[in-house]
């Protein structure tokens, strides 16, 4: 192998010596108000994290719900599919869970549609479906068409997603 000759090179970098690097600086804050900053802001993050988590407990009746009337056959025949005759009672347990018994136990018929309606700013079930629910769980399944019962599964529907408990 053949070596360099000692001119090889730069003659003017013959001299020159290489510092060493500052040591890296460290991303760590330090002072004491931009520490009690970070422990503020996780303290923040924590608590907002946990509003969430026990938001979303607060809901599973309604995520149960759903998963429930999203299992429902799509054909809408009473007399084959007696399952559609529990969606009163489903509706009745879920706002049971979100409101206080003795406000929902008296109410009937008519009422039991205006209170729906007034704790659901999305749902008309007084002008869409007024008796229906009624009617799906007392009258012969001639008297109900499927459109009505797709109109009041809509509804049903609606109200689980969006209605708003006392204390939201």
């Amino acid at each position: 192998m053949m070596a360099f000759q000692s001119t090889w090179g730069n003659y003017l970098l013959k001299a020159f010596v290489e510092t060493t690097a500052p040591p890296a600086i460290s991303w760590w804050p330090q002072t004491i108000g931009w520490k009690f900053l970070l422990l503020g802001l996780f303290l923040f993050t924590i608590k907002k994290m946990y509003g969430l988590w026990q938001a979303y407990q607060r809901n599973a009746y309604r995520r149960e719900a759903l998963v429930w009337i999203n299992a429902l056959p799509t054909f809408y025949d009473l007399e084959q599919q007696a399952i559609y005759r529990q969606l009163p009672a489903l509706l009745r347990k879920t706002a049971l869970v979100a409101f206080d018994r003795s406000q929902i136990c008296q109410l009937q018929s008519d009422e039991w549609d205006a209170w729906l309606d007034q704790h659901c700013q999305s749902t008309a079930f007084t002008k869409r479906c007024a008796r229906q629910l009624h009617l799906l769980s007392f009258a012969p399944a001639s008297q109900i068409s499927p459109q009505q019962i797709q109109t009041l599964l809509n509804e049903i529907r609606l109200w689980i997603k969006f209605h708003r408990r006392p204390n939201d």
